[in-house]
């Protein structure tokens, strides 16, 4: 019987070489095979591991792992003290026997929600880009201080327990939770308990979890025209009403809206700080008043701070959130704009009665966001690493910035004009009236450029054309030689 296994072995395809395969499984699959073709019968007993290794000259523990694969796929049963035997094994032929009537174009149909949600992706401003000179909204990534983060990071897995490896708060860990509280009230002169706060992904996330907590078909959307592109897109799928407001010198204006008939509008999302995307600063007043006026509507405001530090240093103006005394505004923030976005950490701090309604959400759908990121992230924080780092990040944007206005203008010239940003991290670029923003866009992003196009952060009324191009991502010596591509490439762009 011995030597009838091993012709068997060798038979059914088992060798030595080296062709992709461990032995082992090489072994596993020989053996297979026998049982599945009958030639090892029911209860056959095969020989030790010790007697088989030496037969086929290999190492026992070789046979030992192609058993125990046998006998977890129950090829094969192992009885202690009396050795390894085989299993009558059945198969069912399935694929090549059973007919059916289906349709390949019959499937179950999506949500409603879903179909809204794809009819409107096009609206977004997406990621899908090659490099990311000139991408709007992000900040010097080649200073990140990675020596640090990963420093952070390794003490973590040094000292993780197993209880960290278990579920965590919904929320967010309170750790981050508290230290983003501090960091606000020294940075952004916010007063909040921590346990107002909820952890996200970013923005967008947050736009997500607050249209699902608050909003209905039909319920109006008080929004910025323009505005950020993929809260557009965001609230549209929401089949929200949308509701545009002019932006002027002081920022949102609800003015521009006291002739427009409205039934009872839910949400107004605002950018005060730094309106994306054309940089007018909210003054006081109009604060005030937009925080009245939301009183009196019983209407939420979305305050959406997402890049406070780069313009709110210097001349810092209160937040509509500080200012508020009745629970009327959610704040949003993100770190992913201040560090780097694959980063994937936000915050939203929510009124109180809001907080089991979020909680319940989060449990039934994301759970939590990775407690890794958000520990290390808390020691950031905590060791006073973040203010180090942003204080940096100020700095070379500033000069980054002051750098890519001259050379913008001694390439370009007189063909295209800059539009004065005074804050955030982009400008816009104004073209020519024949030019299509979309089609100049798409152009540039497949040569390695990216600008977003001003037109779709519109969605009433005249839309101007020119792009949203970052200016402090890359450093000067690459700024320049973008430009210049840039330039160049426009001498051929074809338009229609």
């Amino acid at each position: 019987m011995k030597d009838r296994l091993n012709n068997i072995i060798f038979s059914n395809g088992f060798n030595y070489k080296k062709d992709g395969l461990s032995v082992y499984m090489k072994l596993r699959n020989a053996i297979a095979k026998a049982i599945i073709e009958k030639k090892l019968p029911k209860n056959y007993q095969l020989p030790p591991t010790r007697v088989l290794a030496l037969d086929l000259k290999l190492s026992r523990t070789t046979i030992i792992k192609a058993y125990e694969i046998l006998c977890a796929e129950q090829y094969i049963s192992s009885i202690q003290g009396s050795g390894y035997f085989v299993n009558e094994v059945t198969f069912k032929k399935t694929s090549d026997t059973i007919k059916t009537d289906i349709k390949q174009d019959s499937i179950t149909p999506v949500s409603k929600r879903a179909m809204q949600f794809r009819k409107n992706v096009y609206l977004m401003n997406r990621g899908e880009y090659k490099g990311i000179a000139f991408r709007p909204g992000l900040p010097p990534l080649d200073i990140f201080p990675v020596r640090q983060w990963q420093s952070l990071t390794n003490k973590y897995w040094k000292d993780v327990t197993f209880s960290d490896l278990s579920y965590r708060h919904t929320l967010g860990l309170d750790s981050l939770r508290k230290n983003i509280a501090a960091y606000l009230k020294i940075y952004r002169n916010i007063q909040c308990d921590y346990q107002q706060i909820v952890i996200v992904t970013g923005s967008l996330h947050s736009l997500s979890i607050l249209g699902d907590l608050l909003l209905n078909n039909g319920d109006e959307v008080i929004l910025e025209n323009p505005t950020y592109a993929n809260a557009i897109a965001l609230f549209k799928s929401f089949k929200a009403k949308i509701i545009p407001t002019e932006i002027d010198k002081e920022g949102l204006s609800i003015k521009s809206i006291k002739n427009i008939k409205l039934k009872q509008p839910k949400l107004i999302y605002t950018t005060p700080s730094n309106q994306y995307p054309t940089g007018v600063q909210m003054s006081l007043d109009r604060r005030l008043e937009i925080l009245k006026w939301a009183h009196e509507k019983n209407c939420l405001i979305i305050e959406d701070d997402y890049d406070h530090e780069f313009s709110n240093w210097n001349n810092p103006i209160p937040s509509i959130f500080s200012l508020d005394k009745g629970n009327r505004v959610v704040y949003q923030g993100t770190f992913n704009k201040l560090l780097h976005p694959s980063i994937r950490l936000g915050y939203l701090i929510i009124p109180p009665n809001y907080i089991e309604d979020i909680k319940a959400m989060y449990e039934q759908t994301l759970r939590f966001i990775s407690p890794v990121s958000q520990r290390v992230m808390s020691d950031f924080i905590e060791r006073d690493y973040l203010s180090q780092h942003l204080r940096k990040v100020i700095q070379i944007s500033n000069n980054r910035k002051l750098f890519f206005t001259n050379q913008f203008e001694n390439i370009f010239e007189e063909d295209i004009k800059l539009h004065p940003v005074t804050n955030g991290l982009h400008f816009i670029a104004k073209l020519p009236n024949h030019l299509d923003d979309v089609k100049v866009s798409e152009f540039l992003g497949k040569n390695e450029i990216v600008a977003f196009p001003y037109s779709k952060y519109f969605f009433k009324g005249k839309k101007d054309n020119g792009l949203l191009m970052g200016f402090s991502s890359v450093s000067k010596p690459i700024i320049k030689q973008k430009l210049e591509k840039m330039k160049h490439l426009f001498k051929d762009f074809k338009y229609t």
